[in-house]
């Protein structure tokens, strides 16, 4: 079942503990999860998304999408674009500017 909102999530020994959610703005982006993935410790990592509820035609009701953070690159800031279309999506790692919150 979907989350009713995008949800970001890290590992642990006992599955997934939520960390936060956010709708996405007019422009597609989740602004509120901006400020928590230039902070991550190292890990294994999922985002899922809802696209069923902006397009209910559409074939891909959820979409979930782990990734890894190394030691190396926790310092790094991680964009997870989701191009989508009502039949298909790709997602990949976007840009690689470094945090200097940290």
């Amino acid at each position: 079942m979907c989350q009713r909102q995008p949800l970001f999530g890290e590992a642990d020994s006992g599955g997934w503990t939520p960390l936060g959610s956010s709708t996405t703005d007019k422009d597609g982006r989740s602004g509120q999860l901006i400020n928590m993935v230039d902070a991550l410790s190292p890990g294994m990592y999922r985002i899922s998304f809802n696209p069923g509820r902006y397009n209910p035609e559409g074939f891909f009701p959820c979409i979930s999408i782990v990734f890894e953070v190394r030691e190396l690159q926790k310092l790094e800031h991680f964009h997870v674009p989701l191009p989508l279309s009502p039949f298909s999506f790709s997602t990949y790692r976007g840009s690689l500017l470094v945090s200097t919150s940290k």
